[in-house]
């Protein structure tokens, strides 16, 4: 993005009113510059917040996907290591394939990033289950069923643990972390229903109020390992009304 004033950008408020006044120009001009460079700051600021808020909301899906595919690097050097001849293995050829489909999503999730599309959004339209808050929401279907179909042709081998393609699993401190925000957040809006209801009680105040109250046992009920959703509404599932 290219602005206009550029090296005078960096300066603080005072430096920028400072050098503006030094100026052999009209006091409009000087107006005009320091309005244009401060506008032109402001507009980078919430460029930069909207980036990071961005890249946030990603971040627990793209922990969860680098946690596979770092698990999945270390199973195909293993292989590698066993390869007798050019033959590839079918444990190696699952491995593989399910690779590409993991480096497909991670690409997908960047492309999102830079373009500054949120996952929220996203799984909203297009319909995505579980409200897209694991990884494995965004794996179509036919995709799973390729990597799955891959794994099942492995020939069994005893004492050696079955890998399971897609496991729905979180990193513990990223779960902390999204229920101790998701708890702050539904505490504020429990406080707001409660003073809500407390002023004007209807039954719908009443209501709210309510599902905000179990929300919160849900939310401290919630297993280490358990999908932590981006709002309370997510802890109810679709048969009961949030």
């Amino acid at each position: 993005m290219s602005h206009q004033y550029t090296h005078l950008m960096r300066l603080t408020p005072n430096q920028l009113h400072n050098h503006v006044m030094k100026l052999d120009v009209p006091q409009e001009h000087r107006e005009h510059i320091k309005a244009t460079v401060l506008a032109q700051k402001a507009a980078m600021r919430s460029d930069q917040a909207q980036r990071t808020k961005v890249r946030a909301e990603w971040r627990p899906l793209l922990d969860g996907l680098r946690m596979e595919r770092e698990s999945l690097r270390s199973m195909r050097n293993y292989e590698k290591k066993q390869l007798v001849g050019d033959t590839l293995s079918p444990k190696l050829v699952a491995i593989e394939g399910y690779i590409m489909v993991l480096e497909k999503l991670r690409e997908e999730f960047t492309n999102h990033i830079r373009n500054r599309q949120t996952p929220a959004v996203l799984a909203r339209e297009r319909k995505l289950p579980n409200g897209g808050i694991h990884w494995t929401d965004w794996v179509k279907d036919r995709h799973k069923q390729r990597v799955v179909a891959l794994f099942g042709d492995i020939p069994p081998k005893q004492r050696t643990k079955i890998k399971l393609p897609f496991p729905r699993t979180f990193k513990a401190e990223s779960n902390d972390r999204l229920r101790a925000r998701l708890k702050t957040r539904t505490i504020k809006e429990h406080g707001i229903a409660v003073q809500s209801n407390q002023l004007n009680p209807t039954e719908r105040s009443k209501a709210k109020l309510d599902k905000l109250t179990e929300a919160l046992t849900r939310i401290d009920n919630l297993n280490p390992s358990e999908p932590v959703p981006r709002t309370w509404s997510g802890l109810f599932t679709s048969g009961e009304e949030a």
